[in-house]
């Protein structure tokens, strides 16, 4: 076989990074090289990040790969995208599978190719951490998502006779399961539920971490795009929630202080607020900018392919989630300051009662001295 292997990797490192001030520190250029096929409306607009790509010769035991090109995209919302694209040829497909294991010498070094895009984001992230707003969200460890696609360019004749046959080999191969495992008939139909086709001689079928592209005429980056763009969104609705997830542990710990030490309520609660506020419209704005790149593919092929990436991500219960938990949070210190208003109002009242039966007194006690 023939083809290449496409691997993609997405780190999340911060709240945004400074595009402008990334250009002086890295031969980066932001330049759209979207190849718009397959009825892709001319209005597409999909986030424009900064480019920079490299291509090395590689030499392996395995004699069928000899080059890797990498494609790093740096985008304003945070994220660092690498894309790693190794060539094979006459390639058996029973051993697809073994190019992710496989080592290859570079300029760089000796790699595998998971340990190759660390390397590469690692070398790229040095370089631009001083562009990097809030990094790591101000928590703990960057949120990352990976992507294969296996690309096969020869002719095939019939695209699906050739999958039938083969279905087997590639169900397991598109699970990440080893290829020799006994995989059930539900399982493997479950695989190919769902597949795609816009010529007679392409075909693509999609699992969650991986997926099979059927394409001699290697007409496919608009595919691998709509990939990213899925991953994309994927990565920074998890980043979210986790950001989400942590505020509501802080929430927690401010109630208890707030209610059982009793210290500073008007004045903790506010700065809360104030900081809350702030980052409810921010995350909104975010969210609204994620979820805004589906609504710009409109209704077509590739539209079809990103509904069906969005369902195995499950996109729209990720947002549903954010939500809820955004307006828990909100809640969570509305009710708190609600309540802290109301004790002080009844503190209020009970010492304007004291005062006027104090009153009172003085004037009963004043009128009988008379």
């Amino acid at each position: 076989m023939n083809g290449e292997l496409i691997f993609l990797r997405l780190t999340d490192v911060g709240r945004n990074i400074d595009l402008k001030k990334a250009t002086t520190l890295i031969p980066a250029i932001q330049d759209k090289k979207i190849i718009k096929t397959k009825d892709t409306p001319a209005y597409v607009d999909f986030p424009d990040p900064l480019n920079l790509e490299v291509t090395q010769k590689i030499t392996s035991e395995l004699k069928n790969i000899e080059k890797i090109s990498l494609n790093v995209k740096i985008y304003a919302e945070g994220v660092i995208s690498l894309i790693a694209r190794i060539d094979f040829h006459n390639l058996p497909l029973n051993e697809l599978h073994k190019l992710k294991k496989i080592a290859f010498n570079t300029d760089d070094g000796k790699f595998q190719i998971n340990n190759f895009l660390k390397y590469h984001h690692n070398k790229v992230y040095k370089q631009i951490r001083d562009c990097i707003g809030e990094e790591g969200y101000l928590f703990g460890e960057s949120e990352h998502e990976k992507y294969t696609l296996y690309c096969l360019t020869d002719d095939l004749g019939n695209p699906k006779e050739f999958v039938e046959k083969n279905k087997n080999y590639i169900s397991a191969l598109l699970m990440g399961e080893n290829p020799e495992l006994n995989l059930s008939k539900e399982q493997i139909d479950n695989t190919f539920k769902k597949t795609f086709s816009f010529l007679k001689k392409d075909y693509l079928v999609f699992d969650f971490d991986r997926c099979l592209i059927i394409d001699p005429s290697l007409d496919y980056d608009d595919i691998l795009l709509v990939v990213e763009i899925a991953n994309y969104q994927l990565l920074e609705l998890r980043a979210i929630h986790k950001l989400l997830d942590r505020r509501l542990a802080i929430a927690e710990e401010d109630i208890r202080k707030i209610y059982f030490r009793s210290r500073s309520l008007f004045r903790r609660l506010k700065k809360k607020l104030g900081r809350l506020i702030r980052l409810r419209y921010d995350l909104l704005f975010l969210l609204q900018n994620i979820e805004n790149v589906s609504k710009l593919i409109g209704d077509y092929y590739l539209a079809e392919i990103y509904r069906h990436l969005s369902d195995l991500f499950q996109l729209e219960q990720w947002s549903k989630s954010i939500r809820f938990s955004l307006e828990t949070l909100e809640n969570i210190y509305s009710v708190t300051q609600t309540n802290i208003n109301e004790k002080f109002l009844l503190y209020l009242e009970i010492l304007l009662s004291f005062i006027f039966i104090m009153e009172f007194i003085l004037l009963l006690f004043d009128y009988f001295l008379k």
